[in-house]
């Protein structure tokens, strides 16, 4: 028995988004999909190199190397897009996610990353293989909310997982592959938006193409937010077919996969005011934002937050952005710092006053002089003591202030430079006599000033002249009659 694939894909860029950013695979024995996310055509950029990296594995692969092959597809992708975005900078945060089905023999690999989908139809029943990586799945699976309450959750499209140039170990498993088993590979375009029930019944359509075009109309019909592509796949027994592999979404723009044929692109219908509807609106508000490693949902689930959710994580441009803005911020701190302080100090024999603070940075000094405050020679031991154990203050008041307080305290009497200043004591009143007719008039001098009484000449008193205590002037002299 030989097996290969019967397939139609088809990628819509929606009635939202400006550029389409998935990119989708299918050829006889591949089929992937990947939805890209990173802005300015960084998101198409990612998920065409991984597709093109994965398109290398159409071709004859023996079972037993199914996974194998699979997982060093997918990590050689991932260190591509690692060397673009830091050879790039505007390629810097670009992510993808990707699911990828790899067809050797009977076995049927499985390659799984982020929150595109892989479903199986088999016997009518619908089942979906693979895993969300998401915020909203972990918690489903921790039994914290329902499925129903994770289709509105504002952080549903919130990824745990993804390809953006980190390390990532994709979900990988085996399963056998049954003629007649029809595969849906799909990104959230499609899933985030039509119901379960709804992709069933499509996919009951008689061929891969019917279900195709059916389940891109009905992502359109409910708003079309997000960028729409879907691979619809049957297994079939027969070595007849056209084994001519199809590329869409991105991948064909860019035309990475060399002989392959470009599928049908929706047009881009904006009918109404699309802009406005509820599913617009929804991928405003949740699609492109951060993949989350190791991240407790504890940290996230009662998050109210409207944030994009799929942004992929900080990059060394960024982290260097990020580390400059903190050095300036942090010189600017300095600067004003040092030139809010001042201190005291001796500099060339003075008491001196300097604004900073003292030592240097790689030869740069980190203080000026302000001024010379006072000679040190003029404080005593102690006071000088204390100058040379320095003296921070907060400004330069505080800084004068304490100068005083050391020129009051522990100004030397010694100083050349006092002016020491001794009372001197007031001479001593000279007392004489002198006769004058019948009476005699008692003659006190002081220094060289004289008065004449009655022809003696006579020296008034101090107090006369100047006050001088215990001193009484004499009184003014009255003629005698003759």
């Amino acid at each position: 028995m030989s097996l290969r694939l019967h397939y139609a894909v088809r990628s819509d860029v929606g009635h939202v988004r400006e550029g389409n950013e998935d990119s989708a695979y299918a050829g006889a024995r591949l089929l992937a999909v990947a939805d890209g996310m990173g802005g300015h055509a960084a998101g198409e950029v990612a998920s065409s190199t991984v597709i093109s990296q994965l398109a290398n594995l159409d071709d004859d692969i023996a079972s037993g190397a199914i996974l194998e092959a699979l997982a060093d597809s997918v990590h050689q992708a991932n260190a591509q897009l690692r060397e673009m975005s830091i050879e790039d900078g505007s390629l810097e945060g670009m992510g993808t996610t990707v699911t990828a089905l790899l067809l050797a023999g009977t076995r049927l690999g499985v390659l799984h990353v982020g929150d595109s989908r892989a479903y199986l139809l088999r016997h009518e029943v619908l089942n979906q293989v693979t895993h969300d990586h998401t915020l909203v799945q972990d918690l489903v699976d921790q039994g914290r909310i329902t499925a129903e309450q994770a289709n509105t959750h504002p952080q549903r499209s919130l990824l745990m997982r993804a390809l953006d140039g980190r390390d990532v170990e994709p979900d990988l498993s085996i399963r056998e592959a049954v003629p007649d088993d029809r595969y849906l590979l799909c990104t959230d375009g499609l899933s985030g938006v039509v119901t379960e029930i709804t992709i069933h019944e499509a996919l009951l359509l008689p061929t891969p193409q019917e279900a195709v075009d059916r389940l891109v109309e009905l992502a359109l019909k409910g708003g079309g937010p997000d960028n729409i592509t879907v691979v619809v796949a049957d297994v079939v027994d027969s070595d007849a077919g056209d084994d001519r592999p199809l590329v869409a979404g991105a991948a064909a723009e860019k035309e990475i996969v060399p002989g392959a044929a470009s599928a049908r692109t929706g047009p881009n219908p904006r009918y109404g005011d699309q802009q406005d509807s509820p599913a617009a609106k929804g991928a405003r508000i949740g699609r492109h934002g951060l993949a989350l490693r190791n991240q407790d949902p504890d940290d996230l689930v009662d998050e109210e937050s409207s944030a994009p959710a799929r942004r992929p994580p900080p990059r060394p441009a960024f982290i260097i952005l990020f580390t400059v803005i903190v050095l300036t911020v942090a010189t600017a701190w300095g600067w004003f710092y040092i030139h809010s302080r001042y201190y005291v100090a001796v500099d060339d024999q003075q008491v001196a006053i300097f604004e900073g603070v003292e030592g240097s940075i790689a030869g740069i000094s980190l203080h000026r002089l302000k001024r010379h405050a006072m000679p040190l020679n003029e404080l005593n031991d102690d006071g000088r003591q204390r100058v040379a154990g320095g003296y921070s203050a907060n400004s330069f008041t505080e800084a004068q202030e304490y100068v005083d307080r050391l020129r009051e305290k522990f100004l030397d009497a010694a100083s050349p430079t006092q002016s020491l200043t001794t009372p001197t004591a007031a001479p001593a009143p000279l007392t004489a006599t002198a006769t004058a007719g019948a009476g005699s008039v008692e003659e006190t001098t002081t220094g060289d000033t004289q008065n004449t009484l009655g022809g003696v000449a006579t020296t008034p008193p101090p107090c006369a002249t100047t006050p001088v205590p215990n001193c009484v002037p004499p009184l003014p002299s009255v003629p005698t009659p003759g």
